[in-house]
């Protein structure tokens, strides 16, 4: 019998289908399949794959990760919380798992090996919405595995069996009986996310491109497109770790590995990379960007990490300060329910991009110090007097969002500020008046103040950053109970305590306290000769650079622990780009030679509609809407919320 999955692969479907007599229920059992002489043996290198093999695997693991909460229920878990709370099945998670399963063990020994040490491994971690919570928690220090337990249990049912999450069976042998390592499903997996990631990012260059993936405007069009100047590989052989503990599943350690900490400064995180993956600091900075899509950090923190929304260097612009037009209340595109919609750029009255993105520390209120904790940086606020550029901005209100999808429409009740405004053909705002910058802060926060607006609206973003980060450019670093960054003016200015503050930003509504912005000078630290500030500057500056040393890094990462002879280059249809343009209809026989003679090759579909995973703070935000709704929805008076597209929907992407 032609397995189901090989059917729909001839009729050239390459989606997942959500239909409800498809996939398989969380009460319903996988068929192992047969047992085979060829099982894998832990400790060896896995086995070659088959086309077929990285076709099915693939189809599975996109209908594991559909993003439709009805669906997530019916397959995995009946509640939306336990779904949110205890270890998400979701595209970000499987990159997060990409990087993490190679990391090396303290004995030196281990790196992608389909194993993870469980320390730490469903701990509860501090929620900024449980007043519980408050103050209530030990400072983290390392990073550690928490969350993944989920996606490794849904990923071994992949491996072991010949369905799951179908209903029908796409193999006749599992890929456990087969001789396949879990260590390679892992980073195909990985790979599978990391495609889905890439299409979203460059069709946000054409559909959201005025806040967000603003790469459009401010090189081009062309520049934001991320492209393939050379393969990035699926390769098999890696080899799983032998579990200590037979009782346990098989890829759970108890080895420790070598975590870096989580609020280190950037010389320790690029020296993590130089040490424990081999990787030059060029290579290993280009993929500090992955965090710009992943939207939210379970460790105490409101609300987003900071970025685009979309994988591009939006996330170096900010970082080194770079001229960008306003992204307020940045992050992905559902954070607020989608109401944090720009149809225009807005940057000075010339149209022209400001620099505007000052950082300042911020602490939350999760950890038991006299500073609280988790401590980060946000972004100062575009018109606070102690940001860069606050008197260069124009007016923000000239325009009515919900009314200006395709034309600027301008909105009557601003109109003293905005006589002479208008837009461009690329919905570039000119002619309003200068916002001018607010008035200075002054002394400590404490209750009752005048200012109290103020210094709540511009001590907190819903954009946070961890120190290293901003370190990569600026030249700071880590100290103090609250782990914080300090090593320049602004941040160094005494924090006092949460009873007897001295820092003189908070938030209205929760013991969130800031510094002021920082005035730091660049990074000089040169591992490999080049200035770090230097590596992010160019990153900063050439979106499509970035894009090429973020893909070769991704290589370099997901083969730690091998030599260059220990694995095999896989098919190619398990190679970044192969599907895309299989699904486009190009035919490609030999996927290498291809990109050689065409580089640099676009990949992504030009006419596909992502789906949108978005932010899990208070709001009840979907993973399920496609960027089309959450625009039309925007447009026509509504917001990005809701339980998804629906069962029938079909996965494009």
């Amino acid at each position: 019998m032609l397995p189901f999955l090989f059917l729909l692969g001839s009729l050239h479907f390459y989606g997942a289908l959500s239909s409800d007599s498809v996939y398989m229920h969380r009460d319903e059992t996988p068929d192992p399949g047969p047992d085979e002489d060829t099982v894998y043996v832990p400790g060896t290198p896995g086995g070659s794959w088959t086309e077929e093999e990285v076709t099915s695997t693939r189809l599975r693991v996109l209908q594991m990760i559909y993003p439709d909460w009805d669906v997530k229920i019916n397959m995995i878990n009946k509640s939306i919380r336990t779904l949110r709370t205890q270890g998400p099945v979701t595209e970000n998670v499987l990159m997060r798992l990409a990087f993490h399963d190679c990391i090396r063990y303290t004995d030196g020994s281990g790196g992608c090996d389909g194993c993870l040490n469980w320390h730490g491994m469903g701990e509860e971690m501090p929620s900024p919405f449980n007043k519980n919570h408050l103050y209530n928690f030990p400072p983290l220090h390392d990073t550690d595995n928490n969350g993944l337990d989920k996606i490794a249990e849904r990923l071994e049912m992949i491996y072991t069996s010949i369905d799951w999450p179908f209903q029908v069976p796409s193999l006749e042998v599992s890929l456990f009986q087969s001789g396949k390592s879990r260590a390679d499903l892992w980073q195909l997996a990985g790979l599978v996310a990391l495609e889905r990631t890439f299409e979203r990012a460059n069709r946000a260059c054409d559909l959201d491109n005025t806040a967000r993936q603003q790469v459009t405007r401010l090189e081009s069009r062309e520049a934001c497109e991320i492209k393939l100047t050379k393969p990035l590989k699926f390769q098999s052989g890696r080899s799983d770790c032998v579990s200590e503990d037979p009782s346990t599943a098989g890829y759970v350690s108890d080895k420790a590995e070598t975590h870096p900490k989580m609020f280190g400064d950037a010389k320790h995180i690029i020296d993590f990379g130089r040490d424990e993956f081999g990787m030059d600091a060029e290579h290993w900075t280009a993929l500090q960007a992955i965090h710009g899509v992943v939207h939210n950090a379970a460790i105490g923190l409101k609300y987003t990490w900071f970025g685009a929304g979309y994988l591009s260097n939006m996330y170096f612009k900010m970082i080194a300060n770079k001229p960008t037009y306003r992204n307020r209340k940045g992050g992905d595109l559902s954070f607020g329910k989608g109401v944090n919609i720009w149809p225009t750029a807005q940057g000075d009255p010339e149209g022209n991009p400001v620099a505007m993105t000052g950082w300042r520390a911020s602490c939350m209120y999760a950890w038991d110090t006299i500073e609280g904790g988790p401590c980060v940086l946000r972004p100062s606020g575009d018109t606070a007097s102690d940001s860069p550029n606050p008197d260069k901005l124009a007016y923000k209100k000239c325009f009515d969002r919900q009314l200006s999808r395709d034309k600027c429409v301008p909105d009557e009740d601003y109109s003293k500020y905005c006589k002479d405004a208008w837009c461009d053909e690329n919905m570039v705002e000119h002619g309003a008046k200068l916002e001018g910058a607010d008035s200075p802060v002054v002394g400590p926060w404490s209750e009752g103040l005048s200012d109290q607006t103020n210094r709540h609206s511009h001590g907190f973003d819903n954009q946070f950053a961890f120190p290293y980060e901003i370190g990569l450019f600026w030249n700071l670093t880590v100290d103090g109970v609250g782990q914080r960054a300090v090593g320049c003016p602004g941040l160094d200015e005494p924090f006092g305590s949460i009873d007897e503050p001295l820092w003189p930003f908070r938030n209205s509504k929760s013991a969130i306290f800031a510094s002021p912005a920082m005035q730091c000078e660049v990074n000089t630290y040169a591992p490999e000769g080049k200035p770090m500030h230097q590596i992010v500057d160019e990153f900063a500056s050439d979106n499509e650079l970035w894009a090429e040393k973020f893909m070769e890094g991704w290589q370099q990462m997901i083969a730690n622990g091998y030599a260059a002879d220990e694995l095999e280059d896989g098919p190619q249809n398990g190679w970044i780009g192969y599907y895309s343009l299989a699904k486009q209809g190009v035919e490609i026989a030999d996927f290498e030679s291809f990109i050689a003679e065409n580089a640099p090759v676009t990949f992504t579909d030009p006419t596909v509609d992502p789906y949108l995973c978005g932010h899990w703070g208070v709001e009840n935000t979907s993973c399920g809407l496609r960027m089309s709704t959450c625009f039309n929805n925007f447009y026509g008076g509504g917001k990005c919320d809701g339980r998804g597209e629906g069962e029938e929907d079909i996965l494009s992407v």
